[in-house]
């Protein structure tokens, strides 16, 4: 062997040496590590955690294999801390874990882990009390210091692990505190990969988690990339079916509220991006549900349940950065809210859509899109004390007030920031304790932290509300006998909403009012401040579910009636003014009186056209009025009040006497100053009226019927007097004309009305003349024309009264009748046809405060009547113009000749007496002493002066005729005059050479009278000759039977002075 080979062969067998010794070694090792390590192991950890923890743990076995790097922990147990002898309960436990490891380490020099899998984990969670669990001395051993320092460089550890795996995992929560327990389930975990070598950054980590979170299914996918530049990650986490009332008692809800069932479903997805130094980016997408929730609050003054199907709200990349606006899209199915006690809800919808909601933290703006409701239904109530029963559904109950020492309360918030902040928010270290995350949860309800009121607030922004088939019912209990007022099938539109209330919305709105009748509106509306556009369709609502808004004061029963309005409303200004235009209509009215079983007041249509309201200045304009086939029952009560006036009661609280003072001073300082009343009615028409009429005041009652009104009234406005002329029928026999002018609206009344009437029956008027006059009516028919003026308040009629075969019938005793020579009037009054003429003049004051027609009317007919008596040709005076005037005639003082107005006189009496045959007339003549004495003169002058040419004439051969007859021209008079006085056998006055001298007509006149001596026989004649001259001239030229008249002596009383004076009298019997 050469020192070559020798050298060589030393080598080889060192070599040798060496790799035995390594083999055997790693024999060994092999040995220790399979066979000895793991229960040396076992023990070891078994010692150390026990007492590291505090209480017992086990490991039923550790299983390591070299050869493959593979790591099996069985049976691992953690018991709980307890001095009891019975069996410790379980804190934490596994089954199996297993770890493999690759040689591939050795290349990367950092741990390239193959698997890791952990089967059935299980640990128990207890909490003892409000801040303590079984775990909290471990948790807070875990958060003290280490004694050694951090030494890992910034970039980590590398490592590679691979098939990540938890299978059948279980978490127990069991809350003693609380005495509730919750329990998370199949828990179950697996990521395929996680690396951060060089070659394995870019890779995506791909975890898949899964869980039941007491019995709710629980995913959770994702895809990360955490040790690259640029940390992304995507998270999918979806929960189904969460029973939200496992929770109750970790959420602070409002006292006295209570959840009692509620159901959370989630389907998010979760992206978050970070771009070296720089913000994070985070954003949320996916749907997230509340279903089946229902709460229950006890502390407010009405205590009601809520409850919706599903709310349902899709997040559309919602930043959680702040940077961008968030979009979500809320939905929520058939909520109710419903009043404890009753069944149905009072409140309720089927449907609310906000389809896009938009969050913008930058401008500190909410944008709410359009909303849209579907099926809204609400009951509004009025309480017996007025107050709005919805407004006691979120007013607190009569609580005592909270004191200064108000208990903290836990509550759930999320508070939107007023800007974003300055810094990044301090992350919250999963290691902190409990209690202080549950101390941070803790706000002090009377130790808030106020807005800074420099903060710019958050602004709201809606674009439009879409109301469909909404109901809304108004109950008021605070008056009987009130229906509920029902809007359904309601469709509301608001669009262009300014939440400011300053720039007009539109709105679009329809729907049914009571069953039957429908509203419809469009426009636009402001309220700040008000302002109104409005175009309404108002269609045949039914009032008669209105009348009980009336309460007590209507006294009869509104059985039926529409109300239909077509126009525009318009509002707005300070102070607000308002206007109504449009087209009004109040369909087949019914006023019912249930008392007496019968209609009081009813119409088939009232159309008011061409309406026009404003209240600045106050103005009502009406086109035309149009009302038909009217019918009303007026009734004059057996207390005389009239039944219409009390259909609605209108009594008012008698108001004290400084008010009372107060008002009387204001109306006297105000009187005269009345002003106009501004109502424009261009035509009223009427068409098909009835009025039926009951006096139950005059017993027995009288009853009349006037039909088939029709006709016009109008222009009405103050200034313009409108016509008047309407027809109809008496009890369907007698004709009736209402005809004139009148001006209600002016300052003053203005008025000119006639009316005419044939041919009313007059025994139905027996009541009356029974009561105020004592007799019945036995047969007999009125016609009437009438003329009523009222001008500057002066009241003018003229009544203009025909009766046709007017008899009385028997005697009525009647304390109220009055006594009047009734049998002696009628006489005086009806001609021979059987017809009484009369004429009623009558004035009044309508401005007196007693003034009242009917009296002056009655006051009227009874001095008319009592004249029969007193003064017969007064009373003719009702039937003739001037009727009074027929008494007597008057004659030139001396004479006892007609002159043609006592002709006149005594033709007007001769007609009277002709139509007249049961009367009777005497005639007495009556003499002046004063004025016929030198009259008497004179007529005695006068004949002989005309005798001078009466002997003149007859010596010719003339013949003259009588002295009446006789006239003389100025010329003839001078010539007899002076014939005449030659004739006389006075001394006359003589001239020079004695004879009778030449003077002139007046001196002669005067010599005559002088020398002419009057008696008492000659003026008695004279009286006499007065009465046979009117008593002549009725029987010659009047046509009266002189057996009808007598001519009676005159008494005269000088004392007195009655009867004195140049006339005739006349008296009827």
């Amino acid at each position: 062997m050469t020192p070559t080979s020798q050298q060589r062969h030393f080598r080889y067998k060192r070599l040798s040496i060496v790799l035995g010794v390594i083999a055997v070694v790693v024999a060994a090792l092999i040995a220790l590590a399979t066979f000895w390590l793991p229960g040396y192991a076992k023990s070891q950890l078994e010692i150390h955690l026990s007492e590291y923890l505090q209480r017992p743990v086990t490991v039923a076995s550790i299983e390591l294999k070299p050869r493959t790097l593979e790591l099996t922990v069985q049976g691992f147990r953690i018991d709980e801390k307890t001095d009891a002898a019975e069996a410790r309960p379980v804190l934490f436990s596994f089954n199996t874990l297993h770890i493999g490891v690759s040689f591939e380490s050795l290349k990367h020099r950092a741990p390239v882990v193959t698997s890791i899998t952990l089967s059935e984990p299980h640990m128990r969670l207890v909490r003892k009390n409000k801040d303590q669990l079984n775990i909290s001395d471990i948790l807070e051993r875990l958060q003290q210091p280490s004694d050694k320092e951090n030494t890992a460089s910034d970039q980590g550890t590398p490592f590679s692990i691979s098939n990540i795996a938890i299978q059948g995992g279980r978490v127990e929560f069991i809350d003693q505190y609380e005495n509730t327990g919750h329990t998370v389930s199949e828990i179950n975990l697996s990521i395929p990969v996680a690396a951060n070598i060089n070659s394995a950054q870019e890779n995506w980590i791909e975890p898949r988690f899964s869980a039941k979170i007491n019995d709710a299914p629980l995913t959770i996918d994702g895809k990360l990339r955490l040790f690259t530049a640029a940390q992304e990650a995507v998270v999918a986490i979806k929960l189904d079916n969460a029973d939200l009332t496992r929770y109750n008692r970790y959420v602070a809800l409002p006292e006295g509220t209570h959840l009692l069932s509620g159901f959370y479903d989630s389907d998010l997805n979760l992206n978050f991006t970070q771009e070296p130094d720089k913000a994070p980016e985070i954003s949320i997408t996916g749907t997230t549900s509340l279903r089946q929730l229902a709460l229950k609050n006890n502390a407010v003054a009405t205590p009601y349940q809520t409850s919706l199907k599903k709310l349902h709200i899709v997040l559309s990349n919602v930043d959680l950065g702040n940077q961008k606006p968030a979009r979500i899209k809320l939905n929520i199915d058939q909520a109710l809210l419903t009043r404890e006690g009753e069944k149905e809800p009072a409140l309720s919808f089927a449907k609310l859509v906000i389809p896009d909601i938009t969050i913008n933290t930058a401008t500190q703006k909410i944008g709410l899109g359009t909303i849209a409701l579907d099926g809204f239904s609400t009951t509004l109530r009025r309480d017996a004390q007025g107050n709005l029963d919805l407004s006691r559904l979120f007013s607190p109950a009569g609580a005592p007030a909270q004191t200064a020492q108000t208990k903290q309360q836990v509550v759930a918030h999320i508070p939107i920031p007023a800007r974003k902040p300055s810094r990044p928010a301090s992350p919250v270290k999963i290691t902190e304790k409990v209690t202080e995350q549950r101390d941070v949860a803790v706000e002090d309800t009377n130790n808030k932290n106020k807005p800074d009121a420099t903060e710019k607030p958050w602004t709201p922004q809606l674009k439009s509300i879409q109301l469909k088939a909404a109901k809304l019912r108004y109950e008021d209990l605070s008056m009987t006998k009130v229906t509920p007022m029902i809007v359904d099938s309601l469709d509301l539109t608001l669009d262009d909403i300014d939440l400011n209330g300053i720039k007009p919305l539109q709105l679009t709105m329809q729907g049914r009012v009571n069953q039957h009748g429908s509203i419809k509106a469009s426009g636009a509306l402001a309220w700040s401040p008000l302002a109104a556009d409005l175009l309404l369709d108002l269609t045949a609502v039914d009032l008669v579910s209105l009348q009980g808004w009336l309460g007590d004061k209507l006294t009869a029963l509104l059985t039926s009636g529409d109300i239909s309005f077509a126009g525009n409303i318009k509002a707005g200004g300070e102070p607000l003014k308002i206007q109504v235009n449009g087209d009004g209509k109040l369909a087949n009215f019914n006023i019912f009186d249930s008392k007496n079983a019968y209609d009081l007041l009813h119409w088939k249509k009232l159309d008011i056209n061409r309406f026009n309201f404003s209240n600045d200045p106050l103005h009502v304009d009406i086109g035309a009025l149009y009302l038909s086939d009217f019918f009303a029952r007026m009734t004059i009560l057996p207390d005389g009040s009239l039944n219409l006036k009390q259909i609605i009661q209108t009594e008012k609280p008698a108001p004290p006497a400084a008010a009372v003072a107060a008002v009387e001073s204001k109306e006297h300082g105000a009187a005269g100053a009345k002003g106009e009343t501004p109502v424009h009615i261009a035509k009223i028409y009427l068409q098909q009226g009835n009025i039926n009429f009951n006096d139950r005041f005059i017993k027995p009652n009288y009853r009349a019927n006037l039909t088939a009104l029709t006709g016009q009234i109008g222009p009405l406005y103050p200034g313009k007097s409108g016509k008047i002329d309407i027809r109809g029928m008496v009890g369907k026999t007698a004709p009736l004309h209402i005809h004139g002018t009148i001006d209600p609206f002016s300052s003053q009344l203005l008025m000119d009305i006639m009316a005419q009437v044939k041919d009313i029956d007059l025994p139905p008027f027996s009541p009356y003349s029974g009561k105020y006059v004592g007799y019945e009516i036995e047969k007999g028919k009125l016609s009437a024309d009438v003329n009523y003026q009222i001008e500057n308040g002066a009241l003018t009629a003229d009544n203009k009264i025909f009766l046709d075969q007017f008899t009385l019938g028997e005697k009525v005793e009647s304390e109220d009748a009055v006594s009047l020579p009734l049998d002696l009037a009628i006489t005086l009054l009806k001609n021979r046809r059987g017809e009484i003429n009369l004429h009623l003049p009558l004035k009044g004051s309508i401005d007196d405060p007693d003034f009242n027609l009917g009296d002056i009317v009655f006051n009227a007919f009874i001095n008319m009547i009592s004249k029969a008596i007193t003064s017969p040709f007064a009373l003719l005076g009702s039937v003739f113009e001037g009727g009074e005037e027929l008494s007597e005639i008057s004659f030139a003082p001396g004479f006892a000749e007609i002159e043609a107005d006592s002709a006149a006189r005594l033709k007007a009496l001769a007609g009277i007496l002709a139509d007249r045959p049961s009367l009777k007339l005497e005639i007495s003549g009556h003499i002046d002493p004063e004025t016929d004495y030198e009259g008497l003169k004179q007529a005695m002058l006068q004949r002989k002066v005309k005798a001078q040419k009466i002997a003149e004439e007859t010596k010719k051969g003339i013949a003259s005729g009588t002295l009446a007859n006789i006239t003389l021209t100025p010329k003839e008079y001078s010539k007899y005059l002076e014939i005449a006085y030659k004739k006389e056998s006075f001394e006359k006055p003589k001239n020079a050479v004695g004879l009778t001298k030449s003077i002139p007509d007046a001196e002669m006149e005067q010599l005559m009278l002088t020398h002419t001596a009057i008696t008492d026989s000659d003026l008695q004649a004279l009286a006499e000759n007065r009465a046979t001259a009117a008593r002549n001239w009725l029987v010659e030229n009047g046509g009266i039977s002189g057996e009808r008249i007598f001519v009676v002596g005159a008494h005269e009383n000088e004392d007195s002075g009655k009867k004195i004076g140049s006339k005739a009298e006349f008296s009827l019997k």
